[in-house]
């Protein structure tokens, strides 16, 4: 056994991954459980773009060897790659007890724990990695991001400007300045930018750098009003980000369909009043972009409501308990998984929190509003809408962490918004009673006004801070971070329309229904 996993070793170490690779599977299926193979297929799986196989096999060797600093930080870096917070923050710390001043993974734990929604706790972390390395760039980025989030913009601001002294070449600290920096003049950024045009346009480039430069470069020249330089840019890093995964239209037009024929009338009439009557969930959904940020802040400004942010529990729950994808699962089958799911959910979220009310700000769970009408009956679910195109702009100017593969090339964009609103006139017609529609517009030409409706649906009582919501200091985690500190944030009514020429593909899409039937 030992000369052949040398063997296999060797082949790997070489670089000839797929003999490799069947060596140690080879050796796998007689011995399934050895520490070293399950790290090093691992490994070897990570290398070759499979991070989700990858996974597996290192979470199953960091079981047999959890003290194994180097294995836990090469977990680590796969499953934050896979946006699995959640694994990698609980790694990360396994790693801290062996070497708790280790830099790299201090920094690391920073940056997950503000992906985690733990803000305060990763300003904490940041400051120990500048106590330990006070010339760290990464340090100051992390703590200027987590003070942004916790609404101290000002110091946030300062801790970017710090960062990029000491790195003027890291991409996420010219990305944070301009984010947050209400287009202030800063001198060493405005040095900075043109050596970005320059080395964006070499060849060779890594994808990663190339896609993360462009976006940055684009958001620059937007702030400057350079709407043909900025769009130039924008094309560049979502087509670069586009060529490295697949997308088929399809098999969403199918999904939804999936959804649509399963929670269907038939199923609401075997639900009965089997639902759940537990009222305390708030559900904000509808299109990223679509002004979900702006609701949870207005909402959790209220005295008996705590925000969740953009959680994936009840995803998670739904998938836990085969509640889609399981073929001819009876109405009796469907509704006791339903209910199963929607417990483990609330459960999930309580053991977190105990406010009157909570808001979930998840957008996509759009999908499931047929398991929450039916298991949750009490809870209230928020639609919110915006204008289409100035929706789907937004969306494409976004570089997305995480799963969001429709956003990149705008017929896509199109076709894909077309079939989430074949969906939502599907949930519209079965809970029609049971949805509330927010439409962002009018939410911007009278805030106080969809304000005090907002609240009456959600059966709470006005109360000033709602009509405040900017001075709200709770974390704020998403894209709109900045807008939501302002009172009203007025310059994304239009912001398509220095870009209607370029924009066409998508306005076209968007006009015709192109892609809107389930399959």
């Amino acid at each position: 056994m030992q000369a052949q996993f040398n063997q296999a070793q060797s082949l790997h170490q070489a670089g000839h991954f797929q003999q490799a690779e069947a060596l140690y599977r080879e050796l796998l299926n007689d011995q399934p459980e050895h520490p070293l193979l399950n790290a090093r297929l691992g490994l070897l799986l990570h290398q070759t773009q499979r991070n989700s196989g990858a996974l597996v096999l290192l979470s199953k060797a960091i079981e047999m060897l959890p003290n194994e600093f180097e294995l836990l930080m090469q977990g680590v870096g796969v499953a934050t790659q896979l946006a699995d917070h959640e694994t990698a923050e609980k790694w990360l710390k396994k790693a801290l007890l062996i070497k708790p001043d280790d830099i790299q993974a201090n920094e690391q734990l920073a940056g997950v724990l503000v992906g985690n929604h733990k803000e305060s706790e990763a300003l904490g972390i940041a400051k120990k990695v500048i106590r330990l390395d006070p010339k760290n760039a990464n340090g100051y980025n992390l703590k200027g991001l987590a003070l942004s989030r916790l609404g101290d913009t000002d110091k946030g601001y300062k801790a970017f400007q710090k960062a990029l002294r000491l790195n003027p070449g890291q991409l996420a600290v010219i990305r944070n300045l301009i984010l947050y920096g209400k287009n202030k003049k800063e001198p060493l950024l405005e040095q900075l930018i043109p050596q970005l045009e320059e080395r964006v346009m070499q060849k060779n480039l890594p994808a990663m750098v190339k896609m993360n430069m462009a976006y940055v470069l684009s958001m620059y020249f937007e702030k400057r009003k350079a709407s043909e330089k900025s769009f130039r840019y924008l094309k560049l890093g979502n087509d670069t980000n586009r060529a490295g995964y697949a997308y088929q239209h399809s098999d969403t037009q199918r999904q939804f369909g999936e959804l649509a024929k399963r929670f269907n009338q038939d199923l609401k009439t075997a639900f009965g009043n089997k639902g759940l009557t537990d009222g305390s969930a708030i559900f904000i959904l509808g299109m990223p972009r679509s002004g979900t940020t702006l609701v949870e802040q207005v909402l959790s400004s209220h005295s008996q409501v705590e925000a969740e942010g953009e959680i994936q529990d009840l995803k998670n729950s739904v998938d836990m308990n085969g509640v889609i994808g399981v073929a001819d699962m009876s109405h009796e089958q469907t509704v006791a998984r339903c209910l199963k799911a929607a417990n483990q959910y609330l459960e999930c979220v309580r053991a977190r929190q105990s406010a009157s009310y909570f808001t979930d700000k998840m957008p996509y769970n759009f999908m499931l509003i047929g398991l929450i009408a039916l298991a949750m009956p009490n809870a209230k679910i928020i639609h919110c809408t915006r204008d289409p195109l100035e929706t789907c702009f937004s969306i494409y100017k976004q570089n997305f962490s995480g799963s969001h593969s429709y956003t990149n090339e705008l017929r896509e964009l199109g076709q894909y918004y077309n079939v989430y609103q074949s969906l939502m006139a599907h949930w519209n017609a079965l809970f029609g009673e049971k949805i509330y529609a927010l439409n962002y517009e009018k939410m911007i030409d009278n805030s106080e006004r969809e304000i005090a409706a907002l609240l009456e649906f959600c059966g709470l009582e006005m109360e000033s801070k709602c009509l405040e919501f900017h001075k709200n200091k709770r974390a704020v985690r998403t894209a709109s971070v900045a807008q939501v500190r302002q009172p009203i944030y007025r310059d994304a009514m239009k912001a398509s329309a220095p870009y209607q020429k370029a924009l066409q593909p998508l306005i076209s899409v968007l006009e015709s229904g192109e892609g809107s039937a389930f399959i």
